[in-house]
């Protein structure tokens, strides 16, 4: 159907006059994401980043005068609770659904945006399954704009090769897609480049004891362990690491914006390096624009999570100011062609399998800042 030419005065008043959001007829953007559990912060931080993202848009004029608006609903990070969490969205019919955080879930919805034929933009969800079945993969419904763990694992085992004191790894990584994932695309590109990984550990989500498994590390005494684990996993290995005292060079996907001002501020983890496509320290006009209006609206600096959500709803937007149309097959081919220049300063445009290359950016602790150490494409 073509795009309504309701302007937004006329929407905002229908809403003024208590109408809900469904009524108002706007273009839903429906998000699956945690919103409850251990990684409900980044969660939370994801919906910030839409929300942020559509409201800048609405206040210019949303899409060709039809406003946009945000329908969230919690996966718990749990594929069999990401699966309900689509249904629900489905039946508010969105344009395009962001989701969902964490790979396994992403991957478990993955068939139902097929057959439902609705757009599926990952921004967050890492796993490289997502590429390989995606675009000429089989899906041609899943685009993902952030980089996958290959991307980013090639990065960081550059950067660890360069350093040329570290010759062993030891993973470690929670039993999901993202650690299985994560382990296969580290070790693979660690190896390549000559650095031995002699050992490979994976917990259960929701892990508070890392005790046994530190001590065993210990014995072995690698000169780096590589960490893939998110939320309260992860806080809880560092701060059990730290109280262990291992030597070891602490490196992988270690969320340092989700502990800046704790386990980073104590100075506890210096020299820890890690690996994501986004720091809020980046230095460009834009992000810095972007950086500033999140922190004056939410009190705290976006991160990975919010910057992702952030881009995925102003692609989102264009794919559909660009197709014409709230229609979902027009959308699709419309994100085919995307060519939107992301706040990093690179452009976000989909290889066959429906693949953005976005930067990698390699973060170090440097005492207790954290500063942006290299930054190379994935």
């Amino acid at each position: 159907m073509e795009l309504k030419t309701i302007a937004l005065a006329a929407t905002f008043t229908g809403l003024g006059l208590g109408l809900s959001p469904a009524l108002a007829e706007d273009l839903r953007i429906g998000l699956s994401t945690p919103l409850s559990g251990g990684v409900a912060a980044l969660g939370q931080h994801e919906k910030w980043g839409a929300e942020l993202a559509i409201a800048e848009l609405n206040a210019a004029g949303g899409v060709d005068g039809q406003a946009l608006a945000l329908d969230a609903q919690d996966n718990q990070c749990n594929p069999s609770q990401g699966v309900t969490s689509v249904e629900n969205l489905l039946q508010n019919d969105p344009v395009a659904i962001i989701g969902a955080l964490c790979s396994s879930v992403t991957l478990a919805i993955m068939p139902m945006v097929k057959r439902e034929e609705v757009p599926l933009v990952v921004a967050v969800s890492t796993s490289k399954v997502i590429t390989e079945k995606s675009g000429v993969g089989g899906n041609d419904w899943t685009f993902r704009i952030n980089p996958s763990d290959v991307g980013l694992a090639v990065a960081m085992a550059n950067y660890i090769a360069s350093s040329g004191d570290i010759g062993t790894v030891a993973f470690v990584g929670e039993d999901t897609d993202y650690g299985r994932g994560g382990h296969e695309a580290i070790a693979a590109a660690l190896e390549a480049k000559g650095v031995e990984v002699i050992s490979a550990d994976f917990f259960q989500q929701n892990t508070p004891d890392f005790t046994t498994l530190l001590t065993r590390l210990a014995n072995t005494a690698p000169d780096a362990i590589a960490l893939y684990a998110v939320g309260a996993d992860e806080l809880n290995f560092l701060r059990q690491f730290r109280g262990m005292g291992l030597p070891a060079h602490l490196t992988g996907r270690i969320a340092f914006d989700e502990i800046r001002d704790t386990v980073v501020a104590s100075g506890a983890i210096d020299g820890a390096t890690s690996v994501f496509p986004y720091a809020a320290d980046l230095d460009t006009p834009e992000n810095q624009a972007f950086v500033e209006a999140f922190e004056a609206k939410y009190g705290e600096l976006p991160n990975y999570q919010s910057f992702e959500a952030y881009e995925a709803v102003k692609i989102i937007a264009d794919a559909v100011k660009r197709a014409g149309s709230s229609d979902r097959t027009a959308i699709r081919a419309a994100l085919e062609t995307t060519e939107y220049t992301s706040l990093t300063g690179r452009t976000i445009a989909f290889d066959e399998n429906n693949q953005a290359h976005n930067a990698a950016i390699i973060l170090r602790v440097d005492g207790s800042e954290v500063v942006i150490e290299a930054q190379s494409d994935t």
